[in-house]
């Protein structure tokens, strides 16, 4: 049990003091109220040394844990008193041993396979902090510090305390070193100094490195403080880092000093702590099998805890609420910035030792219920959504989703064919859906629902055994069935098939048939023509060009005249006209241009975008996914034992995509060919690369390579909502894979071509051996059906971003001005303004005047949008609409269960393959991507096209056969299931996983 407030009390011992050896004998001592106030002596007025208490703590001058520290000891919280050595101190052995220049250019990293190491530097540049001695008046001011804290030889902690530390974005926590139960002086100036050393570890090193600060902007300066032989200790969180919750406060402690918590080496008792009633709400207990003590007179060392000890709370309520309230008084003097606290409790005292942001804090949670708004029913995450990963942006939504995709060809707003009215495509919490109000579904739900089910239990029981029997068979059976049902509905009338009549079916047939011979070898056009007329079947060419099948694929674009004519007016029209808006508005001098104008592009390039894919693009990429089903559909339904999947027979062939990683290959070739400028490429992190590279001279010519490469592809977003920046404007993603391929010297996109096409070649004269008759040609027509227009699909998606690169500028510079004149609080908020809202923004400007609501309500939309992104919609609202064949059988996101370590999912290109997953959520994780992993990543478009070269598997959370992650697997001939649902959440970085592209399974092995 508990004694009072922890398991062990103790008084707070004494210090007497004794005179440092060759220190003045009558030095001040610090007395123990300032000890105890977290003050120093006050003589110390020098620049090397100052105390605790200082008012002239600048991160420049006492480091990030420093200022801190100063900062809570001038606030009156309880901080142990102490001293530190400046960043001057440093500065000064550094001259004084002429060490700069070496150590520059000792700070280089050695390359490895694909990773970058420090170790040789660090060992190196730590050497000479060893072997160059420390002048005799330096030591002598630190012996003379150290002598004037009260006490007889007094334990000290010696700190590091980096000029580039504790930082709101960059923490650098647990990169240098710290040196506890240090007592003497002559330990202590030694301590001083490994601190100076430890600025230059390898962790510490490779931080500055990728985070792009130069090794000659650092200095360290020290902390040295009087030691809290700590009972209990540990950190404090004021809000929950893991969920961004501010209500909650997260406390790990357990017993002797904190270092056993901070540095990972025991598990911890931890509390999750209600921050209004300051009461526990959860505890974990840790194993607490260790803690860390003091070792005599020097060092710490680790000690085992009594098993009686180990299954005991550390703390106390009385002790939590105490923690609380002090926690909160450091979080209300950092402004409320939520804090990131090291405490220990020592003899029934609690002192704080350090306290920082929170780094990489999410944003507060919020709880939001997902119900279709009115007049929507039925939603799901498919078609274009799948474009649109994250929460829309306020202008994204109005001008893309609710005006450019209901405009028509004709520039009119097209007519609603949705049950109710309204738009086809809607945001709900921010996030994109398609609708799949049309009647005939609504209608069908509705017969669903009442037929069989009249009671809710016995829905949610379907929807459970559907789910279940999902599980045991895969994806292949669920679509089957759903399609099946769906086709029954079909012929049924209950809904209309579009289809043409009888006698046009038979002249398109016949002129399909036509085109299928003309592409034969004369041997196979002789064997068809054999076989064909020798066949008693009836109307061989509708039954080849046409097979008998319950998929309802087969109902649209399953006609060459039908999909050319619609290809045809995608060359007419939809190319022609984005590409035309594109040019008209870059024509324009956007600095000059007035706001009026800057609103007119927005308006009509945002327009022009979404009337791309409604008045054509969205049909013509049907066309790629109709052709592409059809032929999965055989495959399924003439060979069910077999596991042929579509991607088989469509992998290898050269797309857009492949040309992409072509082309930026060549780039990376021609960088090997100079040794100076691989190194320089390997070395540099990928969102300095470019930066690097232009101030180059040598570089010229690849610069003029890599901006080639974004005139023709850097148009392409990592999002289609046009507030995210394009890799024209940001290409540190492509240039993370540019980096690996330089690095790769084994590395030819050739291999993956050549490997792809033995794969299609050996699964042709597989299945070919398998069929005969009617099926063996009817699998020839389709398969030279699909192939046929398999191109368009990637063809629409190049041309998908086009008006971006025109829209982004005259938004960005709107938004410039409107943050100058106060109405924003930066110029990319203007994507959070609705039209009508920059209208008036505009017009204020007009006057010089600022609009304050408006700004806070960009910021609030922003804010939102942040806590939005931390949500994860479902692949259908509601969610048994998932068991509805017509939403069902365009299912692009599934429900896996939580606890199965197997996920379902989409089978798009066939494989299995066991690695590592490469964990990569955005962009600014490009550089995450190894080579050999399996990509695993929410969804795919063309702007992550680079990861594929060196990936071995693609999993996606969102996805369907022909989705860009889909084809581009097929290319490189990798397996890939795609709309798994969760992979992101479930599956961790590095984890090893195995992919079976032939069934639709993900399974999860060791973490």
């Amino acid at each position: 049990m508990m004694r009072g407030r922890w398991k062990s009390q103790r008084r707070w011992s004494a210090y007497h003091g004794v005179a440092v050896r060759g220190s003045p004998a009558r030095a001040r001592k610090t007395t123990a109220s300032e000890l105890t106030e977290g003050r120093g002596p006050s003589h110390m007025t020098n620049t090397n040394i100052l105390p605790i208490d200082t008012g002239e703590a600048t991160l420049e001058v006492v480091g990030g844990k420093g200022r801190s520290l100063a900062e809570m000891a001038n606030a009156g919280l309880a901080v142990p008193g102490g001293f530190y050595v400046t960043t001057a101190a440093y500065r000064r052995f550094v001259a004084d041993n002429d060490l700069q220049a070496k150590i520059i250019e000792l700070a280089k990293p050695t390359i490895g396979e694909f990773t970058l190491s420090f170790d040789q530097a660090s060992e190196s540049i730590q050497a000479l902090f060893q072997s160059d001695a420390m002048s005799e008046a330096m030591a002598a001011e630190i012996a003379a510090a150290y002598q004037a804290i009260e006490g007889d030889n007094p334990a000290v902690a010696v700190r590091s305390s980096a000029n580039a530390e504790d930082l709101p974005d960059m923490s650098f926590a647990g990169q240098q070193d710290t040196y506890l139960n240090v007592r003497g002086a002559d330990e202590v100036v030694a301590a001083v100094r490994n601190c100076w050393a430890s600025l230059w570890t390898p962790r510490a090193m490779a931080y500055r490195h990728e985070m792009g600060i130069e090794h000659d902007a650092v200095a360290m300066a020290v902390v040295v403080q009087l030691m809290v032989s700590s009972d209990v200790s540990g950190i404090l969180f004021t809000a929950n880092p893991a969920t961004g919750e501010r209500s909650e406060m997260i406390i790990n402690a357990s017993f002797g000093l904190g270092e056993a918590v901070v540095g990972g080496q025991v598990t911890p008792d931890t509390y999750t702590v209600d921050r209004e009633t300051m009461q526990a709400t959860d505890t974990i207990i840790g194993a607490k099998e260790q803690k860390i003590v003091a070792d005599g007179d020097q060092g710490t060392k680790l000690e085992d805890i009594a098993e009686s000890e180990r299954g005991e709370s550390s703390l106390s309520d009385e002790a939590i609420e105490e923690l609380v309230t002090l926690a909160l008084k450091a979080e209300a003097h950092f402004d409320g910035v939520p804090q990131d606290i090291e405490w220990a409790y020592a003899g029934g005292r609690l002192f704080m030792l350090q306290s920082r942001p929170i780094t990489n804090l999410p944003p507060q949670p919020i709880e939001v219920e997902w119900e279709p708004p009115p007049p929507a029913q039925i939603l799901a995450r498919r078609q274009i959504v799948e474009n649109i990963p994250d929460p829309c942006t306020p202008l994204f939504d109005e001008m893309y989703l609710w005006v450019g995709l209901e405009t028509g060809k004709d520039g009119e707003p097209r007519k609603s064919i949705m049950e109710g009215g309204g738009p086809m495509f809607i945001s709900m919490h921010g996030y994109a859906f398609q609708r799949f109000d049309w009647p005939f579904i609504i209608q069908a739900r509705k017969e669903r629902l009442t037929e069989a089910m009249t009671e809710a239990e016995m829905d949610a029981a379907e929807i459970k055994a559907d789910a279940e029997e999902a599980g045991a068979e895969g994806y292949r059976g669920r679509t089957d069935r759903a399609g099946k049902r769906l086709s029954e509905r079909m012929k049924g009338g209950a809904i209309p098939s579009h289809r043409p009549g009888a006698a046009q079916q038979a002249e398109m047939a016949e002129h399909d048939i036509g085109l299928f011979l003309e592409s034969l070898s004369d041997e196979d056009r002789s064997a068809y023509e054999d076989w064909a007329a020798s066949s008693d079947l009836n109307d061989v060419t509708a039954l080849v060009t046409k097979p008998e099948s319950q998929n309802p694929t087969f109902g649209a674009f399953n006609r060459t005249q039908v999909n050319e004519n619609q290809i045809k007016d995608f060359y007419d029209w939809a190319k022609p006209m984005i590409l035309a808006t594109r040019e008209k508005w870059e024509q324009v001098d956007v600095a000059n241009a007035s706001d009026d104008q800057l609103l007119e592009g927005i308006r009509e390039l945002a327009i022009a975008g979404g009337s791309f894919w409604s008045g054509n693009g969205g049909h013509t990429f049907g066309v790629a996914k109709s052709t592409d089903d059809q032929l999965q559909a055989f495959l399924r339904e003439a060979l069910p034992d077999h596991n042929f999947t579509s991607g088989q027979f469509l992998s290898g062939f050269k797309g857009k995509t492949m040309e992409a990683n072509e082309h930026l290959f060549t780039i990376a070739s021609q960088i090997r060919e100079d040794e100076a400028l691989t190194e320089l490429v390997i070395t540099t992190p990928a969102k300095r690369l470019m930066q690097t590279l232009e101030a180059t001279p040598a570089a010229a010519s690849v610069v003029e390579a890599i901006n080639g490469y974004l005139g023709i592809y850097g148009h392409l977003g990592y999002s289609l909502d046009f507030a995210e920046p394009l890799p024209l404007e940001d290409p540190s993603g492509l240039l993370a894979t540019l980096k690996t391929m330089v690095s790769d010297e084994n590395y030819n996109p050739k291999n993956h071509e050549i490997e792809a096409t033995r794969k299609r070649e050996k699964a042709m004269a597989d299945i070919l051996e398998l069929l005969d008759g009617l099926q063996y040609w009817q699998f020839r027509f389709r398969h030279w059906f699909t192939h046929r227009f398999y191109f368009i699909r990637e063809e629409v998606m190049f041309y998908l971003y086009q008006a971006w690169p025109a829209l982004r500028p005259l938004a960005l510079e709107l938004g410039q001005r409107l943050k100058d004149v106060g109405t924003l609080p930066d110029r990319d908020h203007v994507f959070y303004l609705r039209f009508d809202e920059l209208q008036q923004a505009a017009a204020a400007r007009k006057q010089d005047n600022a609009v304050a609501e408006l700004r806070q309500l960009a910021e609030e939309r922003f804010e939102l949008r942040e806590q939005r992104k931390r949500l994860h919609p479902p692949g259908t609202v509601p969610f048994d609409a998932s068991a509805d064949p017509g939403v069902k059988f365009k299912e692009t996101q599934f429900v896996n269960d939580p606890n199965s370590d197997t996920m379902i999912g989409v089978p798009v290109s066939p494989g299995t393959i066991t690695a590592p997953a490469s964990l990569i959520n955005s962009p600014a994780e490009f550089d995450q991507m190894r080579p050999g992993s399996i990509l695993v990543c929410p969804m795919t478009n063309p702007a992550w096209t680079p990861l594929f070269a060196h990936a071995s598997g693609l999993v996606t959370d969102m996805g369907g056969i022909l989705g860009h992650g889909s084809i581009v697997a097929r290319e490189y001939g990798i397996p890939a299931v795609v709309g798994t649902g969760t992979s992101t959440q479930r599956i961790k970085h590095g984890q090893e996983i195995s992919v079976d592209g032939d069934v639709g399974t993900v399974k999860l092995l060791d973490e």
